[in-house]
């Protein structure tokens, strides 16, 4: 018998702050969770005290930092690593991710790690060792100091320090507790995927007007910056997103 089937459902998350992603985004990301994850999943929105989340999704209510600037609401991530949210393992997703294939390998990942993607750098400067944290797997018991360093600190002066949280984690997590996923599984969509991907020595996407291209073994493909999911269109993309 698979033993997937006998684990309770992941606790997984995601935040939703002002306009810059409809709803939709987080109908979106519960599907895919739900459609490649075998133990089922348990979504848990934290976002607004005044935004109505429907059931069976879990409402956790995000203290008001009045950050209003899209650039900046990132920060509201940070919120997370507060135990008194949720306390044991999370499987956190940006909202502009889409998952193309089953991600049990990720939740089966260790918990005595914190868990993140590997910034993007990497594909042109191979010694960068920051993460990226568009999806995140980490035990929040564990690593409740995180929080504890954060709130006790003046958040001004944080979002004036660190160019936005993943540099803030990066910072306060030593790498010796940190891994990344498999790089050949969580993939840029734009530097990776589009059009076969972008050779940085040539200067040029790897096979032009091809549109997006998925790899074997992908998994997950991050869409930071622009565009994003609801502005491409993209037969690939709107198979998974969805």
């Amino acid at each position: 018998m698979d033993q997937t089937n006998t684990i309770a459902p992941i606790d997984c998350a995601c935040v939703i702050h002002g306009d810059a992603y409809s709803w939709t985004y987080v109908e979106k990301l519960y599907s895919m969770l739900s459609r490649h994850i075998t133990p089922g999943i348990r979504l848990h929105v934290y976002t607004e005290a005044d935004r109505v989340v429907p059931t069976p999704m879990i409402k956790h209510a995000l203290k008001d930092w009045n950050i209003a600037n899209p650039k900046k609401s990132w920060w509201y991530k940070m919120q997370l690593f507060n135990p008194e949210h949720h306390a044991g393992p999370l499987l956190y997703f940006d909202l502009d991710t889409v998952i193309v294939d089953n991600i049990d390998w990720i939740w089966q990942c260790p918990t005595t790690y914190f868990w993140a993607v590997k910034d993007f750098k990497y594909l042109w400067q191979p010694t960068h060792t920051g993460l990226n944290s568009s999806v995140m797997w980490w035990d929040t018991q564990k690593y409740s100091h995180i929080w504890d360093t954060f709130a006790q600190q003046d958040l001004n002066k944080i979002i004036q320090t660190y160019r936005g949280d993943q540099d803030y984690i990066s910072d306060k997590i030593p790498e010796n507790q940190r891994r990344f996923f498999d790089v050949n599984r969580v993939l840029s969509w734009r530097w990776q995927c589009f059009n076969g991907g972008y050779d940085f020595q040539k200067r040029r996407h790897c096979i032009p007007e091809k549109g997006t291209y998925l790899a074997e073994n992908t998994s997950v493909m991050i869409f930071h910056g622009k565009p994003k999911p609801d502005q491409v269109e993209d037969q690939v993309i709107l198979a998974h997103w969805q």
